[in-house]
């Protein structure tokens, strides 16, 4: 294995001195042919200077470039300046660059490569400069061309306002300035007139991004105790609004306002060993060089160095990138065409590589992976990465490639996500590349944590717009023509496969410099479809047939419509693949556009199943065994038998409580690769605040089919211990046993519930863990979790997983009822201590009468209602408090209805209702199924009692008298409290906020009579 590796060497070169050419010797730095060190320069770390030259060149393809050179003799790869746009063309003699010296800056290199013709170079200088503000030409004051301090950008142009240069980021284009060096803890603050950034990104020392968050377009900025750096990022906005299509820099500067005497030096202890990045190189790569740098500082708490090119030194080097993987062609044949990686070790030097930039990226992710316990559980910051602390880490797992199953996989996010550079920053991590949605700029960050650059969205919201004039473009419905981006445009109209190719092909040009990587055109999520005469007329098949419509709409006929869809995308790829040959035009095949079409595909579309909204979840796609699942079993077999396209997989693996939804992702993704696939969604993934979340109750099963997208042949049973095992550690054991009980519930052949995304937590806590017997079990071992756990973040992730799990107990509004013996002599003693053994509820809240509920929802008068139970009874013991409310004598007991306050209760048994009203009057009135007419017959007991700010009572109610004795019977109970009711300031409140006589079952309050 030959490394390349700096070797001083005696060369000719042509300068230019006092106005002439000469041929003379220099010493030269040979680090790749056509390459040569024209001149080093001494500098002093962190100081500003100006590079000045002269250059004659005749052919295209030269180039410059600077090199940092350390006290050590290394070339950090933060000290390199070498981008696309150092140029040096012909015509053009002149050129100066202004740049800062990175810390530990001893030198600098001048280089120059080339690829024909050496260029002639002369006239070098290197001046410092002061600089007016934090940033590099921050003015533009170096003029038109000239990218000093701006080095990383997309799709800009220098213009002039105001007689002045200025930058202009056209759309979905990006600026991004030079790292600007700041102090931690320290305030900043932008100069006046400054052109307000898009982001602030902050970085630590080692120019690893900080957490991502908004700085809220404040003048001021304060910074971490962690940040070195700042970067401003500039891009464009809404595409629909001319205005933010592209973004001006007219100037931007920033000053300290406040700076601490914090040292910006890096003092860690050494790691043993290098990470070498070409200096020239992909934003993602250098990401993934810095994310590399960063966890094996994180894991050992020392510090290993990026440079640009490798030491002599005996000690571990990891390569990175394509470039110096010379000797594994087989490899990169093995990844052409894909975001896969290899890792190839050789003695002290390890090769990690992919053949495109994210799959560099991901790979450092797997390396990481299989040499520590690193895992990054979900996007919230907090959580981010758990791992164990070790300083003597060695990189055992350093021979191994592998290739994604499917070339888009894709977690769709809230649209409404507020942290989407939180959400790709964990997807990446995992491997995946979900697509961005253009549309409001190009997402510089999620781009370079490993999205795929996609655009696209409904044939009328996206491809048609709503202002066409012919508005037979639109569907006919109801005998209206509607314009509304939901529906479906006129199937047969001969224009709208033009129209939507047109807009297409814009977004296919949409980044200049970059390759759109992902274009979806889909249905409107709506089932109206367009009936006008052409689009339900009977369609010719190949096979001399004709197909009829058997109904005017998409619901009744999802055969003709689903067919009327796919001929007018197939007119769309025919115009679109003359310009685009290699065009992939995804698509949705959804609702009515799920049943396999009568015509085939245009083999560059690429059609995503989905299965909605019948399949049960429970069971992979090819399993179903209810007769609404089994539509989507023989639907998924049609569509792999009868097409010949690549096809993607619409999921649905979301659910709003405990779940394994994992295993049937693995079978459903397995046999996606298996017809072809070549896309794996899941829809649904919710987006991280802070807040308690669905990542709190299924995390694990969102990161195991994360992984299932790499790679569907993986056990989703291996990969959740191997998620148990990482995130909590010590309390593994007490957390496997208790994603057991949760997966032989979901499992279980006795349980008939069918679940899809809409399935209600209420409904998955009470089938899965309340009636599969678990709760308390499942519960104690959540509890002993959290004793046992000695990681810190292990711990409150628990913690978190048992709020949700209490949460989810609670939203069921179940009432225990405590078995109290004593209770059968005492319930009618107030004072009684066994009382404090019974269950309370006083979380009751106003409702609407005749007059409106404000926000503020908490019931002026409060009201307590106890309950317990011995073999015979129920017990209640009402304190409804008034401040009003005198000590005084019981009120005389009545069988009458309250004439005042009063406090009443329903009981439901079986198919039996029992309404009771108690008053501060002594008014008790009963009923027994809302029958005024015929007595109920029972030996209820009461006791009232009136004290200071409040009257009670004390209740007895017979089982017997409820029909409550069967131990299977159903009992629920709902609480009310009415206040004032004759008057302008009735109160009328409820435990659970609904009207007691709303019988919907999910606003009922089981009671549970335990022992």
């Amino acid at each position: 294995m030959h490394i390349m590796t700096p070797s001083l060497v005696f060369s000719c070169l042509t300068l230019r001195l006092c106005g002439a050419w000469l041929l003379v010797a220099v010493p030269t730095v040979l680090t790749a042919s056509n390459e040569t060190v024209i001149t080093r320069f001494p500098v002093e770390a962190e100081n500003s200077y100006r590079l000045q030259f002269e250059a004659e060149s005749n052919a295209e393809g030269a180039e410059w470039f600077l090199r940092t050179i350390d006290g050590d003799g290394r070339v950090p790869h933060a000290g390199c300046q070498d981008y696309p746009w150092q140029q040096i063309t012909p015509g053009k003699n002149s050129y100066s660059h202004v740049f800062r010296a990175p810390p530990q800056a001893a030198s600098v290199e001048f280089v120059v490569r080339w690829d024909t013709e050496q260029p002639k170079i002369g006239g070098c200088g290197l001046e410092p400069v002061q600089n007016a503000s934090l940033l590099i030409n921050g003015d533009f004051q170096e003029g038109e061309g000239n990218f000093s301090g701006w080095s990383e950008h997309n799709n800009v142009e220098f213009i002039e306002v105001d007689g002045k240069t200025a930058l202009k980021v056209l759309h979905n284009g990006y600026a991004l300035t030079d790292p600007i060096p700041v102090k931690g803890n320290a305030r900043y603050r932008f100069v006046r007139g400054s052109t307000m950034p898009t982001s602030v990104l902050e970085y630590d020392a080692d120019l690893h991004p900080l957490t991502p968050k908004s700085y809220g377009r404040k003048l001021e900025l304060q910074t971490d105790s962690a940040t070195r750096y700042f970067r401003f990022l500039y891009q464009t906005s809404f595409d629909h609004i001319p205005i933010y299509r592209t973004n001006t820099i007219t100037s931007v500067g920033l000053v300290a306002v406040d700076e601490t005497d914090a040292d910006r030096s890096v003092n860690t202890s050494p790691f043993p060993g290098e990470i070498v990045l070409g200096s020239r190189c992909d934003p993602r790569e250098e990401f993934a060089a810095r994310e590399l740098q960063y966890w094996i500082g994180e894991i050992t708490g020392k510090r290993i160095p990026v440079l640009a090119n490798p030491t002599s030194d005996d000690h571990l080097r990891i390569f990175l990138g394509e470039d110096w993987a010379t000797d594994f062609e087989e490899d990169k044949a093995f990844l052409k065409g894909t975001d896969g990686y290899a890792v190839r070790r050789v003695g002290n030097n390890i090769f990690l590589f992919g053949v495109q930039p994210r799959g560099m990226l991901f790979g450092v992710y797997a390396f990481l992976e299989r040499n520590s316990d690193i895992i990054w559980p979900r996007p919230l910051p907090e959580f981010a990465a758990i791992f164990s602390k070790n300083p003597e880490l060695v990189f055992d797992n350093t021979n191994f490639r592998s290739r994604p199953a499917f070339k888009i996989r894709e977690l769709r996010f809230s649209g409404s996500d507020p942290n989407p550079v939180w959400s790709q920053l964990w997807s990446g991590r995992n491997g995946s590349n979900s697509p961005m949605t253009l549309g409001k700029g190009f997402q510089y960050q999620q781009w370079r944590s490993g999205a795929t650059i996609g655009m696209g969205g409904g044939y009328i919201w996206s491809f048609i717009g709503l202002e066409e004039e012919d508005e037979t473009l639109y569907p006919l419905v109801n005998g209206n023509r509607l314009r509304n981006m939901w529906r479906q445009p006129c199937y047969t109209h001969p224009d709208v496969p033009r129209i939507m190719a047109k807009n297409a092909s814009e977004m296919l040009e949409s980044v200049p410099g970059m390759k759109l990587e992902f274009l979806i055109c889909r249905v409107g999520d709506n089932w109206e479809v367009c009936t006008c005469d052409e689009c339900i007329k009977p369609i010719p098949l190949d096979d001399g047939t004709q197909l009829a419509p058997t109904a005017t709409n998409s619901i009744k006929d999802q055969l003709f419509f689903s067919t009327r869809n796919y001929i007018m995308l197939n007119r769309m790829a025919e115009i679109l693949v003359k310009d685009y040959p290699n065009l992939e035009l995804h698509t949705h095949a959804y609702i009515f556009a799920s049943e396999p079409p009568k015509v085939k595909l245009h083999p560059a579309i690429v059609p995503h199943y989905a299965a909605y909204p019948t399949k049960d979840e429970r069971y992979p796609i090819l399993e179903q065994t209810s007769k609404g699942g089994s539509v989507w079993s023989r639907r998924m077999r049609q569509w792999s038998d009868e097409q010949d396209v690549k096809f993607g997989y619409f999921g649905y693996y979301y659910a709003s409580g405990f779940n394994a939804l994992a295993d049937t992702a693995g079978p459903d993704y397995k046999a996606l690769a298996q017809m072809g696939g070549i896309h794996a969604h899941n829809e649904g993934q919710a987006s991280e605040t802070g807040d308690l979340n669905s990542w709190d109750v299924d995390g694990i099963e969102k990161w195991i089919i994360t992984k299932l997208q790499w790679d569907p042949t993986q056990n989703p049973t291996a990969l959740r211990a191997d998620y148990i095992r990482r995130v909590y550690g010590d309390a593994a054991p007490q957390m496997t046993q208790f994603y057991q009980l949760i997966n032989d519930a979901w499992h279980s052949a006795d349980n008939p519930t069918t679940v899809n995304c809409h399935t209600s937590s209420k409904i998955l806590f009470q089938e899965f863990i309340v009636n599969a017997g678990v709760e308390s079990q499942a519960k104690g071992l959540l509890e002993e979790a959290i004793e046992t756990a000695t990681d810190v973040k292990s711990k409150k992730m628990i913690e978190r997983t048992l709020a949700k799990f209490k949460a989810f107990a609670a939203e069921l509004n179940r009432l225990p009822v405590p078995y109290v013996p004593e209770s059968t002599a005492q319930w009618s003693q107030y004072e009684s201590p066994h009382w404090y053994k019974a269950h309370e509820v006083t979380d009751f809240e106003r409702i609407p009468t005749s007059q409106p509920v404000t926000a503020d929802l908490e019931a002026v008068h409060r009201t307590s209602i106890a309950m317990m139970r011995d073999d015979k009874n129920l017990y209640f013991k009402i304190d409804a408090f008034d401040e009003q409310q005198q000590p005084s004598e019981p009120p005389e007991q009545g069988k009458h209805f309250p004439k005042s306050d009063r406090v009443e209760i329903v009981l439901r048994s079986g198919s039996n209702a029992y309404y009771m009203a108690f008053g501060a009057d002594g008014g008790v009135y009963l009923l027994k199924n809302w029958n005024t007419d015929r007595p109920w017959s029972n030996q209820t007991q009461v006791r009232f009692r009136t004290d200071k700010g409040r009257w009670s009572a004390l209740v007895s109610v017979s089982l017997d008298d409820l029909e409550a004795t069967d131990a299977d019977v159903e009992m629920d109970a709902k609480f009310s409290r009415v206040v004032n009711p004759k008057t302008p300031q009735r109160e009328e409140s409820t435990y659970g906020g609904k009207s007691i006589f709303n019988d919907h079952p999910l606003l009922r309050s089981p009671m549970v009579l335990s022992r």
